[in-house]
């Protein structure tokens, strides 16, 4: 009886398991290189988020450096004037909460944007642009807060809180005293936000939020 067929059938046989093991190797293999590949897409989006906040960081130091010479350089009426207010220096009560912006969603406003009515009032703005306290007061709250991101809280005198929502940075602490026009942090995108902006919440003895327009109009302003 020949040999041949016996040596070709296990030539085949011994192929046939090496495409499998092979094969299966294969398969045991690319589970983990879909984690290694998602792990590496991970970091990398965690490192461009961290190059990006670092970026804004940047910005808003440099704005804020430019502000400070502005500051030195022009007089007080002239500054006050930035902020919407053309009256004597010495009588002023209120600011604009920002010298350049756009005006964008209104208080009241309802939509998928929000998980109940827009409480406040939205002034779109670059990143680092200066904010300042609208008026005399005291700092009672820094502190991410949810939807708000970077929020700064503000308790004028007679009790009414000024909230400034999604900042990139803060430069004052909870107690701080700070004058009308000074300098409290700068614009930016954190929390539930769609792009850099101020979002200004004024809410009278801390009470309900009112719309901030006809809060800043009553005071004699034109945002």
């Amino acid at each position: 009886m020949s040999s041949v067929p016996f040596r070709a059938g296990l030539a085949a046989t011994v192929a046939a398991t090496a495409v499998a093991l092979t094969l299966g190797a294969s398969a045991a293999h690319a589970a983990p290189e879909v984690v290694v590949r998602e792990d590496g897409r991970q970091q990398q989006a965690i490192e461009l988020a961290r190059q990006v906040a670092e970026r804004e960081q940047r910005l808003a130091a440099l704005n804020r450096q430019a502000d400070a010479r502005d500051r030195a350089l022009i007089g007080r009426q002239e500054l006050l004037a930035r902020y919407g207010y053309h009256g004597d220096p010495d009588a002023v009560r209120v600011v604009l909460p920002l010298a350049s912006y756009d005006v964008s969603a209104g208080f009241g406003l309802t939509g998928p944007l929000w998980e109940a009515e827009h409480g406040g009032q939205d002034f779109s703005a670059g990143t680092g642009e200066p904010l300042v306290a609208v008026s005399d007061g005291v700092v009672t709250d820094v502190s991410y807060a949810g939807p708000y991101g970077l929020r700064t809280v503000l308790e004028l005198p007679d009790g009414t809180e000024v909230w400034y929502c999604h900042q990139t940075d803060v430069t004052v602490v909870v107690g701080q005293e700070v004058g009308v026009a000074d300098v409290i942090g700068s614009v930016g995108s954190t929390g539930n936000s769609t792009g850099p902006h101020l979002h200004l919440e004024v809410r009278p003895a801390g009470g309900s939020p009112v719309d901030p327009m006809d809060w800043l109009r009553d005071a004699g302003l034109a945002p």
